[in-house]
């Protein structure tokens, strides 16, 4: 893969993936109240799985800007401020700061504030990395801490890359908090032969996520069929996840392919509707 086509897919993965997985809002209905505690926990799962979006969202931008290939774009993908040390473009690993000070609402919607620091190795080479560590910073004002890993497995033929989520822990305004970690891979499955067009790119999303809540219990977050999102759809439109919440399956169908913000919940022979 040539630098300029690898780094056009990088650039557009992380915008492609920013509205995959957001908390979902359970249509009304009556709902047993174990059933509703596992949908809850389940739209939890599906919060660390945004989590672990934004912050690759965020190491883009600053592998982005670290490459020298923006000249300030960067700020026009985000509220924050960027530094890189050292300015020299063929010096790498460089440090990456995305500073968001008290804090600000980012294109992708989320109020950020504190900073996200970067190391990031010539990203558009095998096996480069890039290390996202945080410094008392907050997304929705909730707070991030523990270090997310990016490692860029790419071939000639599609933009691959490993995301590790090491020791993440969330703690909201209530002091709960929800600890994980995970590894994921996404693959490009479509236009990576048209790499200047990032509208027809289309990326299968695989791997897992396991949770422990404050009170001790467990969600792990496993997809069983790939998470497909296709650059010019705003959601995920096909895939399949299982949850374990301490022993109880909760499935999560995304749908058949169709471009649509619906899916559904099964707990306990149930199925539920969401809308993302």
């Amino acid at each position: 893969m040539n630098k300029r086509s690898l780094n056009s897919s990088l650039m557009f993965l992380a915008t492609a993936f920013l509205l995959v997985f957001t908390a979902c809002q359970k249509e009304e209905k009556v709902t047993p109240e174990a059933d509703k505690a596992a949908i809850e926990q389940t739209k939890q799962a599906m919060a660390n799985q945004q989590i672990m979006l934004s912050s690759f969202n965020i190491a883009q931008w600053g592998a982005e800007n670290a490459n020298g290939i923006q000249d300030g774009k960067v700020q026009e993908r985000s509220c924050g401020t960027i530094t890189v040390t050292p300015p020299d473009l063929l010096v790498f690993p460089k440090v990456v700061t995305a500073d968001f000070g008290a804090g600000c609402i980012d294109d992708d919607g989320k109020f950020k504030q504190g900073k996200v620091i970067m190391t990031v190795g010539a990203f558009w080479e095998p096996n480069a990395s890039i290390i996202v560590t945080y410094d008392n910073y907050y997304e929705d004002n909730v707070k991030v801490e523990g270090q997310f890993t990016f490692v860029n497995l790419s071939t000639p033929d599609a933009a691959i890359l490993r995301i590790d989520a090491n020791s993440i822990k969330l703690t909201d305004q209530n002091g709960y908090t929800f600890a994980f970690t995970g590894d994921q891979t996404y693959t490009q499955t479509a236009g990576h032969a048209t790499w200047w067009d990032a509208n027809d790119d289309v990326f299968e999303v695989t791997g897992s996520i396991f949770s422990t809540l404050t009170n001790g219990e467990t969600v792990n977050w496993l997809i069983q069929t790939p998470l497909v999102k296709a650059n010019n759809c705003a959601w995920v439109s096909q895939g399949k996840v299982t949850l374990d919440i301490n022993g109880l399956p909760v499935y999560v169908d995304y749908g058949n392919g169709t471009c649509d913000n619906q899916g559904t919940y099964s707990v306990n022979g149930q199925v539920y509707p969401f809308t993302i």
